[in-house]
């Protein structure tokens, strides 16, 4: 958005609730005010790649002085920084798709380039309006996840764009998804986690010893799944922060019969283990689970709803909320904020016997343990 930048402008105008807006002054191309949820600083574009470089916070700088260093340093750049020109959708999503490569994960730079690229507008980004936004959307496929995806992707992409100056607004800024999710609430029975553990238990294959895995341990499915030979001690798993939801490492503490299913795999008692079970990265998700589905005979459930079955039963066995946390690695719950950040112990010992005893549930439930 481009606007007058004065001090009283500046003064008045608010910070957001959420997200981030930019506002662009017309009589210094490339310098603006972003207004955050907790803050306004002064920013500057520069360079073909049209990179942001913030130069201070009001009101520690005043504008006057935040102005004249933009000026000096834009001054720099041969190359005008905000050339004055309108800008098509494809370019524009590849400059981001770009962008994304250096900050995001590659899985969700991959989420963004699949539904991106299948998304079409014809014209410039500037007269893209809502409802064409919207249609586009709904052209992509009539799965309204396929569509909810499409959607926060699509916003993303349009902020960026603005953020950047190659589009005045967001058409997407204040809409909502298309279709509300309803909150998981998936709990695996223990008639259906017996069934669950005598097949994966008894057809054993790179999917159902994960599937078990995930069982046993309560983490992600993109944690197990690449796991690596360095990962695993006797008896402790420890993720590196690379390899975490919240980029946080994590050490669980694991029981004997989990023990005894990695010690199987890394003593290659199936054909197909072996050194590489862990180095190749596992593609067969979806293939993998409806065969998993029809052989079993189970009301259909997600991978993640292992996770909230595991969670659900610490809680029948007693073990305290903020233990399961720990095993979980949440970020966020009862140990949070000013109470996460005193409170330094990892109550390793906790974690431990919440695990046996977890585990000796979960051998109760089938005749293979």
């Amino acid at each position: 958005m481009k606007i007058r930048l004065t001090d009283l402008a500046v003064r008045k105008l608010s910070l957001r609730e959420q997200g981030q807006v930019t506002y662009w002054d017309v009589s210094t191309p490339g310098f603006g005010l972003r207004c955050s949820a907790r803050s306004k600083s002064y920013v500057v574009m520069y360079g073909p790649r049209r990179q942001l470089k913030t130069l201070g916070r009001f009101p520690d700088l005043a504008l006057a002085d935040a102005r004249k260093v933009a000026r000096q340093f834009l001054a720099t750049f041969a190359e005008t920084p905000y050339p004055e020109q309108r800008y098509t959708y494809a370019p524009v999503r590849e400059a981001f798709l770009e962008d994304c490569k250096t900050r995001l994960r590659p899985s969700t730079c991959a989420g963004y380039k699949l539904y991106l690229k299948r998304i079409q507008f014809s014209g410039y980004l500037d007269d893209i309006s809502p409802s064409q936004a919207i249609k586009a959307i709904k052209r992509l496929s009539n799965s309204p996840s396929s569509q909810n995806h499409g959607f926060t992707a699509l916003k993303v992409f349009f902020g960026w764009a603005c953020n950047r100056q190659y589009m005045e607004r967001n058409p997407l800024a204040d809409l909502r998804r298309p279709h509300k999710v309803n909150a998981r609430e998936r709990v695996l029975s223990e008639e259906e986690v017996a069934s669950l553990l005598d097949h994966t238990l008894g057809a054993r294959d790179r999917y159902h010893d994960i599937v078990t895995l995930l069982l046993l341990t309560g983490q992600r499915r993109g944690e197990i799944a690449n796991l690596q030979w360095g990962d695993i001690e006797p008896d402790l798993i420890t993720l590196p922060s690379e390899r975490t939801k919240n980029h946080k490492r994590h050490a669980f503490p694991i029981g004997p019969r989990t023990a005894a299913l990695l010690e199987s795999i890394i003593g290659g008692e199936h054909h197909v283990f072996g050194e590489t079970y862990f180095d190749v990265p596992y593609s067969g998700w979806s293939k993998g689970h409806r065969r998993l589905l029809k052989k079993t005979g189970l009301k259909h459930f997600t991978l993640h709803d292992l996770r909230r079955t595991f969670s659900t039963i610490h809680a029948i066995l007693g073990t305290p909320i903020h233990v399961t946390e720990r095993l979980l690695n949440h970020s966020s719950g009862t140990l949070s904020g000013v109470a996460a950040i005193y409170n330094r112990y990892d109550y390793k010992e906790e974690m431990r016997a919440a695990q046996l005893k977890y585990e000796d549930y979960i051998a109760s439930l089938t005749s293979d343990w």
